[in-house]
């Protein structure tokens, strides 16, 4: 007997172990050959997650500047011990090849977490189901703090359903999810809220606390989280957990016009409504949030109908939408692989969305079930998907911050898979209602959700404003100035970078003659020197002339124009404005006027305008 129980362990061990390779190679493999043939090149966010980094690296982790006022500093170390111990590879690279590692491994979490509690079957079900995740593979080479959070917020996930089947507590595993937690909110800082469900499903809090796993559960999550608030402190001087561009952040979703991509520049919206805070970065930050709750008194059903909506869209198109960042944007990939990666794009989009309109339905389904045979772990799983999905949905929105969710979500689908199918004919009534839930929650998205958003992006009218914000040039020269036709679409007046602001013509696709105008005052300080307006040209093709033109007049006179379409080719322009001190005070209008536009080009976006002053 006992050679008999050896040979069978000898069995299950090796079972184990080739399931284990099996989804180490079913997770990295996939990934690798497409960030292989598609190496997605960071920008946006990402480059500067990349850059906080590098800035680690090359000044010591408590060095300071702009980048902690956006980003939380769990990724950025990880990427400074990265570089580090590969000092000679190109940064970029490293930073996409370590995320694609990171990602391909998250399959063998719930294989190896769930071990002793769960069928064979079931685990290895889950791990290939993250595996071949299609849009987390598209997404997957992408340096997001939503891909380096899936590790120990599935991990967690997977600690919650091991604590709810198997009803054992344990000091071992209620310091295990405090740790978990910590990490997660380090990465991404709303995981604080997100998460508590798990952490009290997988600290062994539930359904009854316990004095020795609270303790637990507040030291191994506590600490990691108090040095993370005393490193920022050491950093920055400010002690915090969290970024300071929160509030900004929660107003771009709720101007006039976020409809349209769930989030704008907030910049623009403030120099027209309160111009005065554009002088202080910090009374900017500090009056945000009041400014996005000043639009919901303002406009509450429509405010709260974009909140379903955009929650609605993200649900089905969150994954499609992210594409954004792997394949679709020019900066993503080098010029050899836009033609590929568009054509590839183009015919992933719809796919991907059918995908997850049918993971949201099984979702659905999974939660009926879970209520109706009373299954917690399932319950707990769904708790912290529905409060991310919440979370967003009232601050600000974008497909990526899902990620983590739809993960959570197949780990309860396979749970419900598991509480079905071993006597499936006296469930035949349960699965039935469940998948009717789930079916119509399927229809819902794929036939609702975009006639919804297209409805509110109808309902989304900004009319004409008045903007008014100012230009600096260090502290020497002043540019105040005033929109009244046209739009600011876009400002920066950041104390620790050049100021420009961006102007185009009211309506986006505009009739002829249609003009944005800033009108400008430039004044000075000290002694004179000379300053010139910078104007940028952004529209590349040429042998597109007599459509729109840029123009610059400098007290009555009009000193500069330009025909942006006529000659091929984008760069900043240079128009003189003379020595510039204390005595100065000239007027200065910037324009861009639509002369004989094609109707339906949308040469309004086409003719951006940007200016900034600088020296000669």
């Amino acid at each position: 007997m006992p050679a008999q129980r050896s040979g069978k362990s000898t069995v299950k061990d090796f079972r184990e172990a080739i399931a284990l390779i099996f989804l180490l190679l079913l997770g990295v493999f996939p990934r690798y050959a497409f960030v292989t043939k598609f190496p997605s090149i960071p920008f946006s966010d990402f480059l500067s997650l990349v850059a906080f980094g590098q800035y680690l690296h090359e000044h010591g982790i408590l060095s300071n500047g702009w980048f902690w006022e956006f980003f939380n500093p769990g990724l950025p170390l990880i990427l400074c011990g990265l570089f580090t111990i590969f000092p000679g590879a190109n940064p970029e690279t490293t930073a996409r090849i370590s995320t694609m590692v990171v990602t391909g491994l998250v399959p063998v979490l719930p294989f190896l977490i769930w071990r002793g509690v769960l069928p064979f079957w079931v685990r290895l079900l889950a791990g290939s189901a993250l595996a071949l995740w299609p849009g987390q593979i598209l997404f997957s080479g992408v340096v997001a703090q939503d891909n380096w959070v899936m590790p120990p917020v599935i991990a967690l996930g997977a600690l919650a359903v091991r604590a709810l089947y198997s009803n054992q507590r344990s000091t071992r595993q209620s310091l295990a999810a405090g740790l978990l937690y910590a990490i997660s909110v380090a990465l991404r800082q709303e995981m604080a809220v997100a998460l508590l469900p798990l952490l009290l499903a997988a600290g062994g809090l539930m359904p009854r606390f316990r004095k020795q796993q609270v303790l637990a559960v507040c030291l191994a999550a506590g600490m990691p989280l108090l040095a993370s608030a005393i490193y920022r402190g050491a950093a920055t001087g400010r002690f915090s957990l969290t970024t300071e561009h929160g509030g900004l952040s929660i107003l771009g979703a709720y101007v006039p016009g976020a409809m349209q991509n769930g989030w704008i520049d907030p910049y623009p919206f403030i120099a027209s409504v309160r111009p005065d805070l554009l002088s202080s970065p910090k009374a900017v930050r500090s009056h945000a949030a009041l400014l996005a709750f000043r639009e919901v008194v303002r406009r509450p059903v429509f405010q709260i109908a974009r909140i379903l909506s955009t929650a609605l869209i993200a649900a089905v198109w969150g994954e499609s939408y992210s594409l954004t960042w792997s394949l679709d944007a020019p900066e993503v990939l080098p010029a050899s692989l836009h033609e590929q990666a568009t054509a590839l794009s183009i015919a992933l989009h719809r796919p991907l969305r059918i995908e997850m309109a049918a993971m949201q339905g099984l979702f659905v389904s999974a939660i009926v079930i879970a209520i109706r045979l009373r299954k917690r772990a399932i319950l707990f799983l769904a708790a912290t998907v529905v409060l991310k999905y919440i979370l967003h949905a009232v601050t600000n929105m974008q497909g990526r911050y899902f990620f983590v969710a739809t993960g959570l979500e197949i780990l309860a689908i396979v749970l419900a898979i598991y509480e079905v199918a071993p006597a499936l004919r006296p469930k035949i009534g349960l699965l039935a209602g469940a998948l009717t839930a789930g079916l119509a929650t399927s229809a819902v998205l794929i036939f609702f959700a975009p006639w919804f958003a297209a409805f509110m992006h109808g309902h989304d009218i900004d009319p004409q404003r008045t903007y008014q914000f100012p230009l600096m040039l260090g502290q020497s020269a002043l540019l105040s100035c005033r929109v009244d036709q046209g739009v600011l679409d876009a400002l920066n007046v950041a104390a620790d970078s050049r100021h420009f602001a961006t102007i185009r013509t009211f309506h986006t696709d505009p009739p002829p003659d249609e003009t944005a105008v800033a009108a400008c005052e430039l004044t000075g300080t000290g002694e004179p020197l000379p300053v010139i307006l910078q104007v940028f040209d952004s529209y590349a093709p040429g042998g597109m002339g007599d459509r729109m033109v840029q123009s610059v007049a400098l007290d009555g006179g009009e000193v500069w124009t330009h025909d942006i379409g006529r000659e091929a080719g984008t760069g900043w322009a240079n128009i003189p404005l003379g020595n510039v001190g204390a005595a100065t005070k000239r007027q200065v209008v910037i324009a861009v006027k639509a002369v004989r536009p094609d109707p339906g080009a949308d040469w309004g976006d086409a003719a951006r305008t940007t200016f900034r002053l600088a020296r000669p």
